[in-house]
């Protein structure tokens, strides 16, 4: 794949695309659909061979490479459960890649969403433009398809991504997922500001953030009582919510990434059934839990508990894992 930054194409397709859309009307009333579903993830990391075999150890991913990936990248797309990811270890310092792992080191860059043509793709980078939002990086995939990734990191803590792909073109698909694949129920994010966070997003026409402060009770950081807090945004505008924390009292996990990383995404968390037999499961494959909690009446409906499992040395994030009582 060549990468080229078209900027005059992306002006000229801009300038077509606000003619017809005018300027009257709000940014939220023309957010795509297709922003329901993010469809995959734009993840970096040090060593792809170390970082699969990492994952296949605890028998969530099956991968295969990417062969139209640029010669300074190594590039293999992965079924995370029933996600698909991009894991990508850059191996020169030329590419967005690369600038995002000296910035923050391993992590999660990007959340790509799917346009259903090349015009909607165009459509939208019109109106982003139009709210003064600029393209990082734009990616021609061949045979018409392309990904652009815009610079929303600064202000939003994320990379947002849309791709075009024809049928049998552009990003290659992930292996399908096993009926009994894992269930994403959370991409989560650390930031100190969720309210200028949640601006930002409004400002693109994204829903603004719900703000809670549950009570959480027998908090634990790694191994010892934990004595933390934390302020929660959720935004749902998609089939997976996005959870948002700012650390308020630690130490907590929360702050160790921010310090460590940055701002951005934390965690992934999926739903089991049994918590404390994943959590054995996870520390005995050399991932062993960061911090936990639980929140509502013990077994009473709302009650729930959740553990992070320190898997940053599979590229630079935690699991979440994520249990509700089932009466």
């Amino acid at each position: 794949m060549e990468i080229r930054v078209e900027m005059k194409t992306i002006v000229t397709a801009a300038i077509a695309a606000l003619l017809l859309l005018g300027t009257a009307a709000p940014l939220a009333a023309q957010l795509p659909a297709f922003y329901k579903h993010v469809d995959r993830v734009f993840w970096v990391v040090d060593d792809i061979d170390r970082t699969v075999a990492g994952w296949q150890k605890m028998g969530m991913i099956e991968a295969r490479p990417n062969p139209g990936a640029a010669p300074n990248l190594r590039w293999s797309v992965a079924r995370l459960g029933n996600i698909v990811v991009d894991f990508i270890q850059p191996l020169d310092d030329r590419t967005v890649f690369a600038a995002y792992k000296k910035r923050h080191g391993q992590g999660i860059l990007a959340l790509l969403h799917r346009a259903p043509t090349a015009a909607a793709l165009d459509q939208e980078l019109a109106r982003l433009n139009q709210a003064g939002v600029a393209v990082l990086e734009s990616r021609d995939l061949g045979a018409g398809g392309r990904y652009v990734l815009f610079d929303t990191a600064a202000q939003g803590k994320y990379v947002l991504g849309i791709f075009y792909t024809p049928a049998g073109a552009g990003l290659p698909d992930a292996p399908a997922a096993p009926p009994d694949a894992r269930r994403l129920s959370q991409y989560a994010f650390v930031a100190r500001d969720l309210k200028a966070v949640s601006s930002y997003w409004v400002r693109l026409g994204f829903p603004t953030m719900e703000f809670t402060h549950p009570p959480l009770w027998d908090l634990v950081y790694h191994g010892q009582p934990g004595h933390f807090d934390q302020l929660l945004g959720w935004q749902r505008h998609g089939d997976v919510v996005y959870e948002w924390i700012e650390p308020t009292v630690g130490p907590t996990t929360y702050m160790d990434q921010m310090s460590k990383y940055g701002e951005g995404l934390h965690h992934l968390a999926f739903d089991v059934s049994d918590i404390e037999r994943e959590k054995r499961q996870w520390t005995l494959a050399g991932f062993p839990t960061s911090q936990s909690g639980a929140w509502g009446q013990r077994d009473q409906p709302g009650y729930g508990r959740y553990a992070y499992q320190d898997t940053h040395s599979l590229g630079g994030t935690e699991v979440e894992l994520l249990w509700n009582y089932r009466p």
